[in-house]
């Protein structure tokens, strides 16, 4: 009896807090990924990553994380609701503060603005400054070829980015509006209507907020042919050194190339021998 009350107390302590620790470190995983982006592609010059640097990065990720949600290991509980046979009691994990106050401002601090309305606006000043930086780049050729090429590959890196955003916005939102209902509004009726479809929809909302951490991969390579290239070859075995349409532009450039060499020689050439005729 008291070896099961303790292994329950152990796992209603120790699930709650890991999976604050998981999607508080998935969150701020994505915030270093788009500042590093931001940095990476605004400022290419000056910004270096290195290995030491990123390690450091992931320790104060995780640090972060493990420090943020530590309040939950103190104030998840086991409560006593009922039994079940004669020695056996009926146990379920709660959070339980020692004032309600105490946690709406642990809830909207710790968890509302740190792990979703901040993490959303970095990640938003960030693409955005990297959508302005490659709407504005002009590559080189840009102006003597008017064939639409670059200024489409303009608009599917803005599509990535906003898709990315919209994605991440959209899979959070869900699970943090059912805990503001439940934290902040007042308490709903019991065996109403509204507490059933927060007691349904809150397991879905979970799944789709953690769904977020693998579901970039899948965003870049749709819009990415060289990373679905780089998949293929990784799955089956090939080694594709680029995507079809790059290999073409690289042929038609080796040509040009090849040909303006051809022509400066010739004119080399002929200039020589006047000279000499000279």
């Amino acid at each position: 009896m008291a070896f099961s009350w303790i292994l329950g107390l152990f796992l209603c302590k120790a699930v709650a807090y890991l999976q604050g620790v998981s999607v508080c470190a998935s969150v701020n995983t994505l915030v270093a990924i788009s500042v590093d982006r931001f940095l990476a592609i605004c400022y290419p010059m000056t910004w270096q990553i290195t290995s030491r640097g990123c390690r450091v990065i992931i320790a104060t990720i995780w640090l972060f994380s493990f420090t943020l949600t530590l309040p939950w290991t103190v104030y998840f509980r086991l409560i006593l609701i009922g039994k079940t046979t004669e020695n056996d009691n009926l146990y379920v994990c709660r959070e339980i503060w020692p004032n309600e106050h105490m946690g709406v401002i642990y809830f909207i601090v710790a968890n509302l603005v740190l792990c979703y309305l901040f993490p959303l606006l970095v990640i938003l000043i960030c693409y955005g400054f990297i959508w302005l930086k490659v709407w504005k780049r002009e590559l080189p050729g840009e102006g003597m070829h008017n064939n639409g090429l670059v200024q489409r590959s303009k608009v599917k890196v803005i599509k990535m980015l906003f898709v990315v955003v919209l994605v991440f916005m959209g899979s959070w939102l869900p699970l943090y509006a059912i805990f503001t209902r439940i934290k902040i509004g007042e308490p709903y009726p019991e065996n109403s209507l509204e507490e059933f479809i927060i007691q349904v929809s809150a397991p879905v909302a979970q799944w789709l907020g953690a769904s977020n951490s693998c579901i970039n991969p899948v965003l870049y390579a749709f819009f990415n042919t060289k990373l679905r290239a780089g998949f293929k070859s990784v799955l089956f075995g090939q080694k594709p050194c680029c995507s079809p349409n790059v290999r073409n532009m690289v042929k038609m450039t080796s040509r040009k190339t090849i040909s303006a060499r051809i022509q400066t020689r010739g004119s080399s050439k002929k200039s020589t021998t006047k000279e000499n005729a000279i």
